[in-house]
């Protein structure tokens, strides 16, 4: 009777040490997938936002440069036709000499990026060519004008003088065109240049950048012009390698300051890994793109007849990827039809990045208005 009042003992049990181990290794199978889905899932998040960051960039940069392509050679255009090559100057009696065309392409050599050199006026208004009235001498400190024809020109302006060769005169040909600085307000016909410590442009008169042997000579025969830059835009777009063999390369722009004679050089955008570019020039007058050349022209007739660039960027992205995933290069159409290779090795192994080509015919408007 007693035996059956007393509680009885349950026997406890715990998790045996093989149920443990059984545990454990579902656990860590579980842990492993959840890192392996992780993992492909931060891959490829990667690889979509890089290629993605790829694309905004390659945009960004192709937006740059349309824009700046289109503007071009405003405001100084009107020399497109007048035999004038080259642009000379003299600031603090140092030499800045430019080829005389809005767009000026230079072959990187092979397959290396190419680049960019942009000129025009930074002026805010439109200043109308100012005819010559009289000849200018080589030492001459001052232009004749045509009366009334110097409005909206001040002091301090940055002016271009454009020969118009004249038959029968004793002007120097070929000639080039010459920057310097207005130095007074100008009268009703007379335009001054005087070689002033105030005006760097305006060189020392015994290192003259007017053309002409000796100081007799005619510069710039009457019916030549001028035309009032106010201040000079001068860019430069360029591949910039970040060092020899790195992945690294971006869209650099080199900006020349007429006003204090220095030049600041700003990486734009990042991961732009080539710049190719090719002239369309209109050859029978029509304004429409007969042929599409990477050939500098040599003549003033010739820059003329450049009325359009095509440029091609490769935007790269940032992530590489752990296996190739690019067999051929890209490709870009040079003359609108024929695929190009774009050839992208700078880096041993350039076929674990994904690449995109922006590819965009540029009309130059200032050229094209000037027809």
């Amino acid at each position: 009777m007693l035996t059956q009042l007393l509680p009885q003992r349950r026997t406890q049990r715990g998790f045996s040490l093989i149920e443990l181990m059984v545990g454990m290794a579902i656990g860590l199978v579980t842990v492993l997938i959840i890192a392996q889905v992780a993992l492909v899932y931060e891959g490829q998040k990667r690889t979509t936002t890089s290629g993605s960051d790829a694309q905004i960039n390659g945009a960004l940069a192709l937006q740059r440069l349309q824009s700046e392509i289109q503007s071009a050679g405003f405001g100084m255009t009107s020399g497109g036709t007048t035999g004038c090559t080259e642009i000379r100057g003299r600031r603090n009696n140092v030499a800045y000499t430019r080829t005389m065309a809005p767009v000026v392409i230079t072959d990187g050599g092979g397959d290396a990026p190419d680049s960019l050199q942009i000129l025009g006026s930074a002026s805010a208004a439109l200043a109308l060519p100012i005819r010559i009235y009289g000849d200018h001498q080589r030492s001459d400190t001052s232009f004749l004008i045509d009366k009334g024809t110097g409005l909206g020109v001040r002091k301090g302006d940055l002016m271009l003088a454009i020969p118009t060769p004249q038959i029968g005169t004793t002007q120097t040909t070929p000639s080039w065109c010459s920057l310097f600085t207005v130095s007074r307000d100008p009268t009703t016909t007379v335009l001054e240049h005087k070689a002033e410590a105030e005006w760097p442009w305006n060189q020392d008169p015994t290192s003259t950048i007017f053309p002409g042997s000796v100081d007799a000579s005619v510069s710039y025969a009457a019916s030549s012009f001028l035309i009032n830059l106010g201040t000079l835009l001068d860019h430069r777009f360029s591949i910039r390698e970040a060092a020899a063999g790195s992945a690294m390369r971006s869209l650099r722009l080199d900006s020349f300051d007429s006003t204090t004679g220095n030049t600041t050089s700003t990486d734009l955008f990042g991961n732009i890994v080539n710049l190719q570019a090719v002239y369309g020039r209109d050859t029978n007058g029509d304004q429409q793109v007969d042929t599409w050349s990477a050939t500098n022209p040599t003549t003033a007739a010739e820059w003329a007849q450049v009325i359009a660039i095509r440029v091609a960027l490769v935007a790269r992205s940032d992530q590489a990827e752990k296996t190739n995933v690019n067999a051929p290069a890209p490709v870009w159409h040079p003359d609108g039809i024929t695929a190009t290779p774009l050839p992208v090795d700078n880096v041993a192994d350039w076929q674990r990045y994904r690449y995109k080509v922006f590819e965009v015919v540029v009309p130059l408007r200032n050229m094209l208005w000037q027809s």
